[in-house]
């Protein structure tokens, strides 16, 4: 059961290097695990599933394999909404299919790379339960802010941001008695990286999976981690400006997202990783990549600077003769 999400991507860096690492001349197959292959006919792939065409993988020429989320989580966004980022999805099996296939792969020569979602959790992580009760060393682990009073007894949300899903970026939490802030769907509460404490997790996460062995990480949704700073506007969230692209004010278009991604701050936790990544570089090199952000500030500082701590890729669909650009 082959999956429709499976992406070929060579990786192109233009490092220069004495000898030229893994990487940069890879074939890096991505997998979305839940429709590659099922291995007990329960009707979803699986791990082992995986790990039985990998020598099937190894003959079409591929280097890497980069999985799409296998990590615990309810799946209302098949796998980026994280309960866990430790345990392993049960659908798709367990710790031991896990490093059972990370074996297997590197005795053929494939690496694995796993897929690293640092911006949100699912809403059903026990960091956000805690967070929501406020407990001791949680309580500014999401960004939390308190709505704006309206005419009514009804909180409006804390600025207009909207998200990328479409409608308000803020949901109301009756247990906190505050909103919290998700640019993707309700289930995906933002973490909060002006907390030490989220950093420090964040970096044991990938401490436990270098310690495995995996060979890098792909980071998803990497310039939506930082918000502006409430502290440089009198502790409220501003609103951003319209962006006179549609009259939808529930459509994503709808602002100009200058308060919401693409911010400085996000340089400085990328080199921290990537000075973790660097400390796991005995056996092999370890990879760092995100898909570059075609739209903000951000952009042009950050593919200037990828040599020092990430390497960028993009993804391209064939084209059949006269058409134009689909990515």
């Amino acid at each position: 059961m082959h999956s429709a999400f499976l992406y070929m991507a060579l990786v192109w860096c233009g490092i220069a290097a004495a000898q030229a690492e893994w990487w940069q001349s890879a074939l890096i197959y991505q997998i979305y695990p839940r429709s590659f292959k099922d291995s007990n006919g329960d009707g979803i792939g699986d791990l082992n599933g995986i790990r039985e065409k990998l020598d099937y993988l190894k003959d079409t020429g591929v280097d890497a394999v980069w999985l799409s989320p296998i990590f615990l989580s309810p799946m209302y966004d098949f796998g980026y909404d994280i309960t866990d980022y430790r345990q392993i999805a049960p659908e798709y099996g367990t710790a031991e299919d896990f490093e059972n296939l990370l074996k297997e792969a590197k005795d053929i020569g494939i690496k694995v790379i796993l897929d690293f979602v640092p911006n949100h959790t699912g809403n059903e992580s026990e960091w956000f339960m805690r967070s929501k009760r406020r407990e001791p060393g949680y309580e500014n682990y999401y960004v939390w802010a308190d709505g704006r009073p309206d005419k009514t007894t009804y909180m409006l949300p804390p600025s207009n941001w909207v998200s990328v899903f479409r409608k308000s970026a803020w949901q109301w939490s009756p247990e906190r008695q505050q909103f919290y802030l998700h640019q993707f769907v309700q289930g995906q509460p933002d973490l909060n990286y002006r907390e030490p404490r989220v950093h420090e997790e964040m970096k044991d996460v990938l401490r436990f999976w270098l310690q495995k062995g995996v060979s890098g990480f792909r980071v998803d949704a990497v310039n939506y981690m930082y918000e502006i700073d409430p502290r440089d506007f009198n502790r409220q969230y501003p609103d951003e400006p319209l962006s006179g692209m549609t009259l939808d004010p529930d459509d994503y278009g709808y602002l100009n997202h200058i308060y919401t991604k693409n911010r400085d701050e996000t340089y400085q936790v990328i080199y921290n990783w990537r000075e973790l990544l660097d400390e796991y570089t005995a056996t092999e090199p370890k990879l760092l990549i995100q898909k570059p952000t075609p739209i903000g500030p951000c952009s042009p500082l950050l593919w200037q600077r990828q040599q020092e701590w990430l390497c960028a890729f993009q993804l391209q669909l064939p084209q059949r003769r006269g058409q134009g650009d689909h990515c």
